[in-house]
Formats: structure tokens, sequence, C-alpha cells
């Protein structure tokens, strides 16, 4: 896979037991930075029961090498209660542009329609037993990741199988935890758990706090930081 992409897209302009599966609602913000400029944020919401979770977003950014063209996402996604998907829409207008990706998913199959405004195509990936989705750009689906990293356990090295409909890419992730640290959210200072993403091409860091609330995402070789606005 190539979480890869999911960083120039920006630039230029694409069985597991939750350790912190708590139900309820989650609602946030992030802002989006790029070599220390906001260009945009997104907002999201997290409703999640014992046996299904769900989100939304709507995401609004600046391309970064053209600031004057405009990107809107708006995502929705059902899943059972370990965050395997069950159905995903993504639309996007960039510039006026519209298009649409719509997912499907069934035993070790994934399929998605793409639509541009011309003749809609359709292309499928094979997938494992234990999957979620990680698409490009919308950045509240790490909080996926979050919920599915068992915190308790002795193997602190764990993999993850994503699938990112953009793309039309699968891919393993390894996540382990480093040390816990100290965090600045605004003027607030957060005790937080720090989490290493390898996808095999990038390392990705995310900070949780104690309930698993995403703080701040961080490409340090892409120059992008997503930070969680209180």
């Amino acid at each position: 896979m190539s979480l890869l992409h999911w960083v120039l897209w920006l630039i230029a302009l694409p069985v597991l037991v939750s350790s912190g599966g708590k139900a309820g609602q989650e609602e946030g913000e992030f802002k989006i930075v790029v070599q220390g400029k906001e260009i945009g944020s997104e907002h999201y919401v997290l409703a999640v029961t014992e046996n299904s979770a769900s989100s939304t977003s709507v995401l609004n950014f600046r391309n970064p090498s053209n600031t004057q063209q405009k990107v809107q996402m708006e995502s929705k996604l059902d899943m059972d209660g370990h965050f395997r998907p069950r159905g995903y829409q993504l639309r996007s207008d960039v510039d006026g542009k519209k298009g649409s990706i719509v997912g499907a998913f069934n035993p070790n199959a994934a399929m998605f329609e793409y639509n541009n405004g011309s003749t809609p195509t359709k292309k499928g990936l094979l997938v494992g037993n234990d999957y979620t989705i990680l698409d490009t750009n919308i950045f509240h689906h790490f909080i996926f990741l979050v919920r599915l990293y068992n915190f308790d356990s002795k193997e602190k090295l764990q993999r993850f199988e994503v699938v990112i409909p953009q793309e039309a890419d699968s891919g393993v992730l390894k996540i382990s935890e480093a040390n816990r640290e100290t965090l600045s959210i605004g003027a607030k200072k957060v005790e937080a758990r720090h989490l290493q993403v390898d996808s095999g091409a990038l390392l990705i860091h995310l900070w949780v706090d104690r309930q698993l609330v995403l703080l701040k995402i961080s490409v340090p070789s892409s120059g992008i930081e997503v930070v969680r606005v209180y």
C-alpha cells in the first residue's frame, strides 16, 4: 500500500478487540497545518455502540501548492463494533468539480464505485477478515486505529489492515507505543500516549489522551500536523 499518496495529495493536490471501545458519541474538530501554515479544518462526529459504529465528517482546505484551489470532502461511514466497514460514502468538491465514492463490503471483498461526472467506474479489493477504513485526508479515520490498538497487550508492535478507498488500495500498518508525553494543545497541557504508525513508506505519529481521544497527527517528513481544537 502507499500511504505516501496520502501525504502527496495534501502537498500537491489521495480478530482484534479494542481496548478502548467505549460507547457513546464523540465530536471534534482538527486544524490542518502544512509547513507551519494552517490550510483547513475537519469536523467529525463518531458514534459507537456495543455492536456498531458510525462516523461523518466535513473537511475543507486549500491546496498548499495552489492556495486559490478550494477542496471540500464529506464522508459517511457505517461500521460494526470492531470498526469493520459496512458502507461508505465520500463526496468531494474541488473548485466546483464534484465527485463521489460509494463503498460496499462483503466477506473478504471491498467494492467501490467512483463517479467524477462522467461514466462511473468500479474497482474491487480482496481483504482479510479484520480491517478498517483509512481514507486519503480523512483524518478522523485514525481514531479507529487508536481504538483498535490494545494498550494492555504485551505485544507493543501490532499490525492492522486498512483500506484506502480514494487510492483503491489496501495494506498493513505496523503500530507501536512510544513514551508518554506532555502535549501542548492550544493553551492546555495534556498527558498523552504516543503511537507510531509505520506504513513502510512513512512514519506517522499519533497522540491520544487517557480517554483515547485523538489529539494530534504528525508526519514530520512532510511537515504535516493535524491538531485537535478543543
